[in-house]
């Protein structure tokens, strides 16, 4: 049985208000029956086993980190050692 494609029209030329649905698919089923035989084979395989014992040893090493902060403060219009010579906000040198 040969199968139709679906006829579309290419979404640039669709005018704006259109909407596309999508496909609704139908299906038809048929039945049919058969005969099928069963055959039950058995077989016995002999395993020899083998253990492998895995030993896991976990060197540890160490080692250390520093961390630098730093902030900014606002120490006002005059730097402290202006004050220390003597010089504040009247006589400071222009």
């Amino acid at each position: 049985m040969m199968r139709r494609r679906p006829c579309m029209m290419p979404m640039n030329t669709m005018p704006a208000n259109t909407m596309v649905y999508p496909t609704k698919c139908n299906e038809v089923n048929t039945c049919s029956e058969s005969v099928v035989n069963h055959i039950h084979p058995s077989h016995t395989t002999c395993v020899n086993h083998h253990l492998v014992k895995n030993v896991h040893y976990y060197p540890h090493t160490t080692s250390n980190q520093y961390t630098v902060d730093q902030i900014n403060v606002n120490g006002g219009p005059v730097p402290p050692m202006f004050n220390q010579m003597g010089m504040n906000q009247g006589n400071f040198p222009r």
